[in-house]
């Protein structure tokens, strides 16, 4: 008898702190839930650029000749698309770890630094804006002269 005469007297306050409380609750849904989903995505996008970062590790012992090819020198057709096909992966490579932290930006550059011939060739890689934008974000540039003789 009590409480409920409390709660007749009170129950004015008490609607307006629950609708309070409601207010609240959905504020905190629109703030967190945003931040956990860009969080996750985060992650997400962190633990795929080190897969692929994995997956080039592991083809560069599997066929280090790839790594070490110089371009220029390379005859053979299937030389030149397995190199080709390498050298891409490892361009997509980069671009994936250098978008998860910027810190990798030198070792990246450190390796495309070997394939410049490939990157720089008008017959050879993706060609085109997106290359040369990577590069120049790398501070890595052709030169004015063709790669190759």
């Amino acid at each position: 008898m009590i409480l409920q005469d409390w709660l007749s007297r009170n129950a004015e306050r008490l609607g307006a702190l629950a609708a309070l409380a409601t207010a609240f609750a959905a504020l905190s849904v629109l703030v967190v839930v945003p931040w956990q989903i860009a969080a996750a995505d985060r992650i997400q996008r962190d633990q795929t650029a080190r897969e692929i970062y994995r997956e080039f590790l592991n083809l560069t012992v599997q066929k280090p000749e790839l790594a070490t090819a110089d371009f220029c020198t390379l005859e053979e057709p299937a030389q030149i698309a397995a190199y080709s096909a390498y050298v891409d992966y490892l361009f997509y490579t980069a671009e994936q770890m250098i978008d998860t932290s910027p810190e990798w930006r030198d070792p990246m550059a450190g390796y495309l630094k070997d394939h410049m011939a490939y990157l720089c060739s008008t017959t050879g890689g993706r060609g085109g804006g997106d290359i040369a934008a990577t590069l120049a974000d790398l501070t890595l540039t052709c030169a004015p002269d063709p790669p190759c003789p």
